[in-house]
């Protein structure tokens, strides 16, 4: 996941950080509480014992009142003292977390059927993001360039996806990103617990969230908007979605190889940007109005591209490329790549919102706990990123609306 990239793409690697929030009285905590419990038993209903329901509830309280780092101890103090302690309280929250056996994708199924009730997406979309660790013994760490700070950091490479509106983004399934040394070491992935079938890497890692997220929906399918660090593999990723059906809009380097659809079998390769050059040959200048209601103006290539691959391992899928227009002397246009090619170009530019309001949201999750993960192993990570993703979905689309919770 490292990625170069030319320097008009923006980095959508996120380093969530911790917010100031405040606590909550009693009143308003004990009216929160009967409104999560029917929103806990959605989710958590399913799980066969009561103790481990009623540390689930626990475990989403905590997330929600809990000022400051969500840490376990963090957690267990915004609580009712289990046994008369707060330590048995946080050593309850901890084992919920790290070591009871319950799968997660039962609840990420409830929890987007529990959203798309309230809401309807108009795109699904992916964001990583870098979950710094201190030392190296943490699931999934490794090395990764944090481009807020400028440097290298131990950190853990989440990649999410999320129900997009345009406006409000609800995290729906993650998958941990495995440098090779977590892939290949037999050792770190007993040590982890990391099943032996896990490999998650991009770009396939994005093209089994889109697969997951296709059986657990209850609405149709919205196209898939992605937007990350160049990591090589556009080809692959777009061929992955395209063999499962998907709909999608991915953003591309202005280097991305590509052939005009009409190019011979001995064409040469042109850079996409030469293809979306403002006033260039096959290339027509459409105003459309994104999600945010904003005018903007686009450049759109008359015509469908196909991606130059070794062996026809694209299968010989037709795209089209649409980029934003920008004056004289600008920086280069951002580059989307699409299967999308019977839509117009204003349908097309309003998909490419959501992705700046994923990052934003990606950043807010650390209210929420993101950042706050103590324990060391796969399905323990799995579990809190679980918990985080449904204490903000409450949050935002059931507690806020009469102002029970915080704030964001």
């Amino acid at each position: 996941m490292d990625g170069g990239g030319h320097t008009a793409r923006r980095e959508i690697v996120i380093t969530a950080t911790h917010e100031a929030t405040r606590p909550q009285g009693p009143t308003e905590l004990a009216s929160s509480t009967r409104e999560l419990s029917s929103f806990t038993q959605e989710l958590f209903g399913h799980l066969p014992r009561r103790d481990q329901r009623r540390w689930a509830h626990a475990c989403l309280e905590g997330l929600l009142t809990a000022p400051g780092r969500k840490s376990v101890h963090g957690m267990a103090s915004a609580l009712p003292a289990h046994g008369g302690s707060r330590a048995a309280t946080a050593q309850s929250l901890r084992r919920f977390i790290n070591s009871s056996p319950w799968q997660w994708d039962t609840v990420y199924e409830r929890l987007i059927r529990w959203t798309e009730r309230r809401v309807t997406p108009k795109a699904w979309t992916v964001a990583t993001v870098l979950l710094p660790k201190r030392g190296t013994c943490s699931v999934g760490v490794h090395r990764y360039p944090d481009p807020a700070g400028g440097r290298f950091v131990n950190a853990q490479l989440g990649l999410g996806m999320f129900l997009s509106t345009g406006t409000l983004d609800i995290p729906v399934d993650w998958r941990l990103l495995l440098h090779e040394r977590w892939c290949d070491n037999h050792a770190l992935r007993r040590r982890a617990r990391i099943p032996e079938s896990v490999r998650h890497r991009p770009p396939w890692a994005i093209v089994e969230l889109a697969g997951a997220l296709a059986t657990r929906t209850g609405l149709a399918p919205a196209p898939v908007v992605v937007e990350l660090p160049d990591h090589g593999d556009t080809g692959p990723l777009a061929a992955g979605l395209s063999r499962q059906g998907h709909d999608f809009m991915i953003a591309v380097p202005g280097s991305l190889a590509v052939l005009p659809a009409h190019a011979g079998g001995t064409a040469t390769p042109l850079p996409a940007s030469r293809l979306v050059t403002p006033g260039g040959s096959g290339t027509r200048t459409v105003t459309g109005v994104s999600s945010f209601g904003r005018a903007r103006t686009v450049q759109v290539v008359s015509g469908p591209v196909r991606l130059p691959s070794a062996g026809g391992a694209d299968g010989g899928h037709r795209y089209r490329l649409i980029a934003e227009a920008r004056g004289r002397g600008a920086r280069p246009p951002r580059v989307w790549l699409t299967n999308l090619v019977h839509r117009s170009p204003a349908e097309l530019l309003d998909l490419v919102g959501p992705s700046a309001s994923t990052a934003s949201t990606v950043r807010r999750l650390g209210q929420f706990g993101l950042l706050d993960f103590e324990g060391r192993s796969y399905p323990g990570w799995h579990h809190h990123m679980t918990l985080v993703s449904a204490a903000y979905t409450y949050h935002r689309l059931d507690g806020r609306r009469s102002t029970r919770l915080r704030p964001t």
